[in-house]
């Protein structure tokens, strides 16, 4: 187990020390532990997409110009959906 040295302290309105100690027993957990655990998941999801997300300006140059570009039909996909259409009509 880590050794807790540090603190943390934070002010907020009633309304929400309210809120947040009602969720905390909904979870059958005390204030403290409600908050830290929240806000670690929240900490992990922010660190997390911004490891995976984050682009090289190249990289941000070359999607740009992919979402700028004329779209260019995909002749499998055309295909595919020609035959969808004729088996639609084919059936009514």
């Amino acid at each position: 187990m880590t050794t807790k040295t540090e603190r943390l302290n934070l002010r907020c309105s009633e309304q929400a020390v309210a809120l947040l100690r009602e969720a905390a027993e909904l979870q059958g957990q005390d204030l403290t532990s409600f908050i830290m655990s929240a806000s670690l998941d929240r900490a992990r999801a922010v660190l997390t997409e911004d490891r995976v997300l984050r682009l090289t300006p190249a990289e941000v140059l070359q999607i740009e110009a992919a979402l700028d570009a004329e779209a260019v039909p995909s002749p499998p996909l055309a295909a595919l959906v020609r035959s969808v259409k004729g088996a639609q009509r084919a059936s009514r």
